[in-house]
């Protein structure tokens, strides 16, 4: 058998499961998204109307935002504090292993579970937060932060940021495979800890970068526990995301067609995301 035969033997299986479910389920999200459909009925073709009508419809676009906003936090804050911790772990501080048991720990709890915890720690008046602040004299600054348009949504987002272990753990991963040879020479040439981690570990970690970016922006957009058990998408959809959009078009309005549809628009802005994202290290590569 040659090279050449024993790779695809070896691809195979994961080409198959690839093309069972995600290259047919994808045809028919796009067979399904082209006809109106009430989940029961027959199906009646109606080409290009269910786009028509979420582009016309301001929950859409305003899902849309939103869905922006949690891949926005996923790469700008989320994937930056799992780089810092992974830096600070790196360097085997005191009871290093047992911080980092404690930061991936909740990867392995229910996302459910997590959703109604800081459903509680936000409440307006059961909340944590807010008799918190009021037990040390600043309850002016105590909200409903969940059920204020302003507020609800990044409130939202908190939770996302206990995930921060798993990429904290690429990132370890990948800093183990750097050479303790190349920080011996910077400590010979006089180089800070910071230097070190500037133009040693930072820039030989970039691979960890572009998958945790690839990772944190497809998990926000799925991302659907914590807005529909937190806030239900409100107040006035002010935490509505695609995800919840779709399964309100399907589930409420029995619109399968339209949160087919929208399914399609979550597709290309993943994609489009991702192409950003291998542009952006092509480019990096191409600096460094």
């Amino acid at each position: 058998m040659t090279t050449s035969r024993q790779i695809y033997l070896y691809l195979a299986p994961a080409l198959l499961m690839t093309v069972v479910f995600f290259v047919f389920p994808l045809i028919f999200v796009l067979f399904v998204g082209l006809r109106d459909w009430d989940g029961i009925g027959a199906m009646t073709y109606v080409g290009l109307d269910n786009f028509r009508s979420l582009f016309a419809d301001p929950a859409f676009k305003t899902a849309v935002v939103n869905t922006v906003y949690w891949i926005l936090a996923g790469i700008f804050i989320h994937t930056p504090l799992g780089l810092l911790l992974a830096l600070i772990l790196f360097k085997k501080p005191a009871g290093w292993k047992w911080l980092r048991t404690i930061f991936f720990l909740p990867n392995v709890i229910s996302t459910t579970a997590l959703a109604f915890l800081w459903y509680f720690v936000l409440h307006v008046s059961l909340g944590l937060v807010n008799n918190g602040l009021k037990a040390i004299g600043l309850g002016s600054l105590a909200r409903g932060w969940l059920s204020d348009p302003s507020t609800a949504l990044y409130a939202n987002m908190v939770p996302f940021v206990l995930y921060v272990g798993f990429t904290m753990v690429i990132f370890l991963t990948q800093m183990s495979t750097i050479s303790p040879e190349l920080y011996e020479a910077a400590e010979i040439d006089g180089a800070t800890g910071w230097q070190k981690d500037r133009y040693i570990t930072i820039p030989l970690v970039k691979n960890a970068v572009g998958i945790n970016i690839v990772f944190n922006t497809a998990f926000c957009l799925r991302m659907f526990e914590y807005p529909l058990l937190m806030t239900g998408g409100g107040p006035a959809d002010s935490t509505l995301n695609l995800s919840l959009y779709m399964y309100r078009a399907m589930v409420t309005a029995n619109q399968y067609g339209v949160s087919m549809a929208a399914g399609l628009v979550t597709v290309a802005i993943g994609a489009v995301a991702m192409l950003l994202v291998f542009a952006f290290i092509r480019v990096w590569d191409r600096k460094r």
